[in-house]
């Protein structure tokens, strides 16, 4: 080793310590001020938290305040699931519009001067409510599965999608109109952000299974 050459390897030594102890230093300190903008981000978030459990919250008040009871949750009617999980994404089978006696809404929509010549015809009114029993089942077995899970519909952060199919007369058009009757449904009791700004398909067919006006579909996501 030449001479000096100790003196000069324990000065890079120091250096080389003291610029470890400096970016150490540097990575792990944090300005009060940036604490303090971590702190209200925190806060913030928490916050938005809470605001969204108060409102899911609520739901058995709008059930209540629309005069709407969910329906016991039904069985397939045949070889399928209601309910999937894959991951956090809940796909539910096609629902039917049965009401709360059991009776299934039988027909096929038709333009209404087509519709008041039968009684195996529905208008669009009548289909906007065949939709909204739809819904109510939806939302019952989601509600069965989630209370299975040991949860409850407050963890249902997004209604992702509904597809809708209307059983019609050739000359009806108003598909779009029948399936207003499961979104807004759905708005209101889960509330605008998590159900009432899905996406959404209604399309019409000349025949459903056992001879219902409507059949839905949804998508959730839970927490």
């Amino acid at each position: 080793m030449a001479p000096g050459s100790s003196g000069t390897l324990f000065v890079i030594t120091v250096g080389f310590v003291s610029f470890l102890l400096g970016s150490s230093f540097a990575f792990h300190t944090t300005s009060p001020a940036a604490q303090q903008r971590r702190c209200f981000a925190y806060k913030t978030f928490r916050g938005a938290q809470s605001k969204n459990n108060i409102e899911m919250e609520d739901i058995n008040a709008r059930l209540t305040k629309l005069g709407l009871v969910l329906p016991p949750a039904g069985a397939p009617k045949a070889n399928y699931q209601l309910l999937h999980r894959d991951g956090d994404l809940l796909y539910l089978s096609g629902h039917l519009p049965m009401k709360a006696d059991g009776t299934l809404v039988l027909g096929a929509l038709a333009p209404e001067d087509i519709a008041n010549t039968s009684d195996n015809y529905l208008t669009t009114e009548q289909g906007y409510e065949a939709a909204q029993h739809c819904a109510l089942n939806l939302l019952s077995t989601l509600d069965s599965y989630m209370k299975s899970q040991g949860s409850d519909l407050s963890k249902v952060c997004k209604i992702i999608k509904l597809f809708g199919i209307v059983r019609s007369h050739s000359d009806f058009t108003e598909q779009h109109l029948v399936m207003n009757g499961a979104s807004d449904l759905i708005g209101e009791v889960l509330g605008k952000d998590v159900g009432g700004s899905h996406a959404r398909s209604a399309i019409g067919t000349n025949t459903l299974p056992l001879g219902i006006a409507v059949e839905v579909e949804m998508i959730a996501k839970i927490n």
